[in-house]
């Protein structure tokens, strides 16, 4: 699984993004790729597959689902309702960065970073326990959320099953449109 800086959660320290990732580990494995980071509806899946992987991995966009039933109804709204632009990378003088939902607690988070905190200085701020004060009980002001930059793509709270009809149907409309765009350049040569 290579999962590009758009994704939330924890990333790689290169800053390279989805559409350039993916292709470059497919063509460095000999084994199946699945495309992580900014994926999170058909036309997601349809461009992964383009770019060569073999499935994906979605880890946003199943939190803002029926069935996530852990996720604290503040952080699926956090999610239904953010741009992509909600997002901050929070541990990266740490050498372990991870996209979250912006917040104060975040910004606080950054804030220190910048005047030299090390792990010892932020520890409980970005422990897995502060992390649940979040996304378990909704507590913004105690805690984070992990959030890739999907939730601007997030407009809704459906089942998996809604979900994944609405990405199969999508995906194959797209695939349609860009048979369509292949078939006319074709014919212009």
């Amino acid at each position: 699984m290579a999962v590009g800086q758009e994704g939330g959660g924890h990333l790689g320290r290169d800053d390279i993004g989805t559409m350039v990732l993916i292709p470059r580990v497919v063509e460095s494995v000999s084994i199946p790729v699945l495309a992580s980071g900014g994926i999170g509806d058909g036309r997601g899946l349809l461009a992964a597959f383009a770019l060569g992987a073999e499935g994906i991995e979605m880890g946003t966009r199943f939190i803002a689902t029926q069935e996530c039933v852990h996720a604290n109804p503040v952080y699926k709204e956090a999610l239904v309702k953010g741009k992509e632009t909600d997002t901050v990378i929070i541990k990266k003088t740490l050498g372990t960065p991870g996209r979250v939902l912006e917040s104060k607690y975040t910004s606080d988070i950054i804030e220190r970073e910048h005047k030299g905190a090390t792990y010892e200085d932020l520890k409980d701020m970005v422990s897995g326990k502060a992390n649940c004060k979040y996304i378990y009980n909704g507590n913004e002001g105690e805690g984070f959320g992990w959030a890739g930059q999907v939730i601007g793509l997030i407009n809704d709270v459906p089942t998996v099953q809604e979900l994944f009809d609405e990405m199969i149907s999508t995906a194959e409309q797209g695939k349609q449109r860009l048979i369509s765009i292949l078939e006319t350049t074709k014919n212009c040569q």
